[in-house]
């Protein structure tokens, strides 16, 4: 396979996971602020929406392995020619941030969130708090990470 082509279809593959990701992360912010609205008032709808949210993370996780894997493949495929610029260490430790931010801070609030809506609205309170600044940090770090992407 002709490597010119084999590197065009890595980077197409390494910007569909990148926008499954943000796309993904979008979805579920937009989702997420009607779920904080109808916490107090709407707990089935609350409920049925935060059923919604995690079926859709699925998309997240393909595209986080799409982006992973490509990467990888781009890097082997390139002999590794980016891993000392600055502009790629500081976007693979950006990416990294936001697996576990994902990891940490949003899949514990959401559990919290998800086990409050029926048990103490206290803590469901707390965790919307934190998934709001959660999503506020994601969406600056796929921002980020594109900007470095663009003009590396």
């Amino acid at each position: 396979m002709n490597t010119l082509f084999s590197l065009q279809v890595l980077l197409i593959l390494h910007l569909t996971g990148l926008t499954l990701m943000a796309g993904t992360t979008a979805a579920e912010y937009v989702t997420f602020k009607e779920i904080a609205k109808l916490f107090s008032t709407e707990k089935e709808r609350a409920r049925s929406l935060i059923g919604l949210m995690k079926k859709v993370s699925l998309l997240l996780g393909i595209g986080a392995a799409l982006l992973i894997t490509s990467g990888a493949g781009l890097l082997l495929l390139t002999n590794g020619v980016f891993v000392h610029q600055a502009w790629f260490q500081i976007k693979l430790s950006l990416v990294l941030a936001l697996i576990l931010n994902g990891f940490t801070v949003g899949t514990r609030n959401e559990i919290k969130l998800r086990k409050s809506i029926d048990a103490d609205a206290v803590q469901g309170i707390t965790a919307i708090r934190k998934l709001k600044r959660f999503y506020l940090v994601q969406c600056g770090l796929f921002f980020t990470i594109i900007i470095l992407s663009v003009f590396k």
